[in-house]
């Protein structure tokens, strides 16, 4: 991942979640997925770059993703709820998409551009007829006529689906993600417990908002997924009781600094939990 380990700043936007959840829903299709791609020697990247040479990968993705149109090269951008798709945004993604052509040598015929965006970016798809026309496909899908198609995937008017539940955390629209999550937590399936994680660490105050008891749908093991990769900043979300049903002691003082472990006790707590040997060794500093 393209995401600098110790930049929490970073870790936690829109824009990351969204690279980690689809480089998890491409790996458990077996399908590698390349993120923060540079398409030229200037500094200029792609968010996501798939490259599906079998046909039969392509008929994957195709069928279990909502890239129902992929091709060998598969270029995809994503644009967030405060990052919305603009025309001055629309040419650079082009002018990055057409670097990416020329420095690989691939042929228009072979290579695919999606932009997903959160919303429904009505002016570049009102506005921008002069230059570009696109044209509806209906459930969320607009395309361009151009030689070389730019695919708008618009979150907020997806299918409520299995396969878009990747995409479908992202939705600025409140009624659609709330559909979603109920969806999402009525098939009580453990595959989709890192998707409903994510959905839960991107947007926790619409969930409180919405009064869905998210949390008790977390297992311990979706809660490792984003411990591992968030931190365990998203324990605070938790209450003791949540935490304590999910993990042993030994799991969370595993996590907790000397100085936190400490937080709260007496010294009379403190010497309690020493061992005999442990009792033995602090007598012996004592006197010193």
């Amino acid at each position: 991942m393209a995401d600098t380990p110790n930049n929490d700043t970073q870790r936690y936007t829109p824009d990351s979640i969204f690279k980690r959840i689809i480089t998890l829903r491409f790996a458990e299709l077996g399908i590698p997925l390349q993120t923060q791609v540079e398409v030229s020697y200037l500094p200029r990247t792609i968010d996501a770059v798939v490259i599906l040479r079998p046909e039969a990968d392509r008929e994957k993705i195709r069928s279990e993703t909502p890239f129902l149109y992929a091709g060998p090269h598969n270029l995809i951008e994503f644009k967030g709820e405060n990052d919305r798709l603009t025309i001055p945004n629309l040419r650079l993604i082009l002018g990055r998409t057409n670097l990416y052509m020329g420095e690989n040598r691939i042929p228009v015929s072979n290579i695919t551009l999606t932009i997903v965006c959160a919303g429904t970016p009505r002016n570049v798809l009102k506005h921008s007829q002069a230059e570009i026309e696109f044209e509806s496909l209906g459930g969320g899908y607009y395309r361009s006529t151009d030689k070389l198609p730019i695919h708008i995937i618009a979150i907020n008017e997806l299918e409520v689906t299995p396969k878009n539940y990747p995409l479908l955390m992202f939705a600025t629209s409140k009624q659609k993600f709330e559909e979603f999550l109920r969806d999402a937590i009525n098939r009580d399936d453990n595959d989709y417990n890192p998707v409903i994680t994510f959905a839960y660490f991107l947007k926790s105050e619409l969930i409180r908002e919405i009064d869905m008891p998210l949390k008790s749908y977390l297992s311990k093991e979706a809660l490792d997924i984003i411990i591992e990769d968030i931190g365990d900043e998203i324990l605070s979300r938790f209450s003791m009781d949540e935490i304590l049903s999910r993990f042993s002691v030994d799991e969370i003082a595993a996590r907790l600094s000397p100085e936190e472990r400490l937080t709260g006790l007496s010294p009379e707590d403190i010497v309690s939990r020493l061992s005999p040997e442990e009792r033995k060794q602090l007598q012996r500093l004592l006197e010193q």
